[in-house]
């Protein structure tokens, strides 16, 4: 019970102390609250004065504005109606990815796990279990040829749409992003495209709303091209680049083939949600230069470096050296007759 000259604003103090102190002992690095309401943000301010960062977790503009003029850090999160395990993992993944705090860290998190309005839980999450490898750097190198903001917008896309698939169904998609008036040269339409006709303002990625219609428009046939800036240029495209000389790992789809051949060609950056199994990979330069692995039921993603997946082909010296080796065994996997289309199977 709050004692009456106790406001909402100041009930959640103690636990916040004690969340202080155990990051402390613990050697964590931060300590993550996802409050439902406001607080004091000066008293939490006083709170976090003992060395351990606080991160404030919210989806309110207003609140995230009052964090920041306290002097705390912001996380700022889209609104969701998702249980608080899946809100804590995405408050996490913004945390790692603008480098708040370091993958393999450990973090105490504050929330509302009884009743609503009330910061009543407290967990440590080990984030080398959590998030495993996910790294701002990952997608911070690729910035020489797309913005960052840009790019992680549409990974999280991409994420998404291969954790939660449409209305019940795995889906697949492939999304090019850069270097836009290239690309669509290479590129053919399918038939209708339902970006067509709108002002860029409404079309641009960094939009939740343009977002969910890209999840919407992706169970449909063909690829979606994405400026530099964000704006969705088309949707509903073929591929239509050559192939040879192109190597990928055994298994890999039409839609792998099709962001292998575009981006070997134009300096755009290809990213691929496979339909059998939600892997999001990353292409650049022809090759596979990211994974990430589908991490479903409220689990975070986890990024592995190309290097890593299993059946794939070392980096460009590497491989020149292997196939003077092992020139059988290393033979490239043909891709069908005539030009990758994307996508006509599951990737």
């Amino acid at each position: 019970m709050t004692p009456p000259n106790t406001s909402k604003g100041t009930a959640p103090l103690p636990i916040l102390s004690i969340a202080s102190g155990s990051a402390q002992r613990l050697g964590a690095t931060a300590v993550l609250v996802m409050p439902e309401g406001p607080l004091e943000w000066d008293l939490v301010r006083s709170v976090a004065n003992g060395g351990v960062d606080f991160l404030i977790a919210s989806s309110s503009d207003r609140q995230i504005e009052a964090v920041r003029e306290a002097g705390l850090i912001a996380i700022e999160l889209e609104p969701s109606e998702a249980a608080i395990a899946e809100r804590i993992t995405l408050a996490l993944i913004e945390a790692v990815a603008y480098d708040h705090v370091k993958a393999g860290a450990r973090v105490v998190v504050v929330y509302s796990g009884f009743e609503a309005e009330a910061l009543d839980s407290m967990s440590v999450i080990r984030l080398g279990e959590h998030l495993e490898r996910l790294s701002a750097r990952d997608l911070r190198a690729l910035e020489t040829s797309v913005p960052f903001d840009t790019l992680k917008a549409v990974v999280d896309t991409a994420v998404e749409i291969g954790r939660e698939g449409r209305e019940g169904k795995a889906v697949g998609s492939l999304i090019v992003v850069g270097d836009a008036r290239n690309v669509l040269v290479r590129t053919r339409p399918l038939g209708f495209d339902p970006f067509k006709g709108y002002k860029r303002k409404e079309r641009n990625v960094r939009d939740p709303k343009v977002r969910e219609a890209i999840k919407e428009i992706a169970q449909m046939d063909g690829a979606f091209v994405v400026a530099r800036d964000g704006t969705v240029e088309a949707a509903c495209r073929l591929i239509d680049a050559p192939v040879a000389g192109l190597t990928l790992p055994k298994g890999l789809g039409t839609r792998h083939w099709a962001a292998a051949a575009i981006t070997s060609v134009t300096k755009a950056v290809a990213v691929v949600v496979s339909q059998s199994n939600g892997t999001v990979r990353i292409f650049q330069d022809g090759e596979v230069i990211l994974r990430i692995a589908p991490m479903r039921h409220a689990r975070a993603m986890k990024w592995q470096d190309a290097e890593t997946e299993p059946g794939e082909l070392p980096r460009p010296r590497e491989r020149e050296r292997e196939r003077e080796r092992d020139r059988p065994a290393k033979a490239p996997e043909k891709p069908p007759e005539g030009a990758p289309s994307a996508p006509s199977r599951p990737g």
